[in-house]
């Protein structure tokens, strides 16, 4: 399991907000994908950017678990986040319906890595020697040698489908699962 598959279902429930109503004329295919485009890069920018509010939850997605461990929320998000990009492709309207595609650049963590670098540590005979909080130093150390050292890298594009839902551009249900099941933490 991808760890790092970033954003959670944020952009999956705010790519609901795609709004324009059907436009006529020749012009409304183009009118329509670029409401479609200005949604999809008002939800991921913010992740580009390292907006706060991002920042603010990704550490509380992970509160609990960075908290037993003694990692700072706001690092952790900050590092997850480096080198994230994004490109919209193309999107295409069709009357109704639309497809966008994008490609994301970023940080592919594997869960099945950071495990073994854990294991590995509890192995270690002076782990066990070190204090309760040496050795959330040591661990919190670890995590961040290994996510700073994994380079953000263009992932495979995506394909969302929209729907026109009376003058609203709406992700399909389907479109909805793929993006939440993208952007977690």
């Amino acid at each position: 399991m991808k760890v790092t598959k970033v954003l959670g279902s944020i952009c999956a429930a705010a790519m609901m907000v795609a709004a324009l109503g059907a436009l006529s004329g020749c012009n409304a295919d183009e009118a329509n994908e670029k409401v479609i485009r200005d949604s999809l890069t008002e939800e991921l920018e913010p992740y580009k950017t390292h907006d706060s509010s991002v920042i603010g939850q990704i550490r509380s997605q992970n509160a609990v678990a960075l908290a037993t461990i003694g990692i700072d929320g706001d690092e952790y998000a900050n590092a997850l986040l480096d080198g994230f990009d994004y490109s919209i492709e193309d999107i295409t309207v069709n009357g109704k319906d639309a497809t966008a595609t994008l490609v994301l650049t970023q940080k592919d963590i594997d869960e099945a890595e950071a495990e073994v670098i854990m294991e590995e540590l509890a192995a270690d005979p002076a782990f066990a020697e070190m204090s309760q909080d040496e050795r959330k130093a040591q661990v919190s150390d670890k995590i961040f040698e290994y996510i700073n050292g994994v380079e953000a890298a263009a992932q495979d594009p995506i394909t969302i489908d929209f729907v026109l839902n009376g003058n609203i551009w709406e992700p399909t249900e389907e479109s909805q699962l793929r993006m939440a099941n993208l952007f977690t933490f």
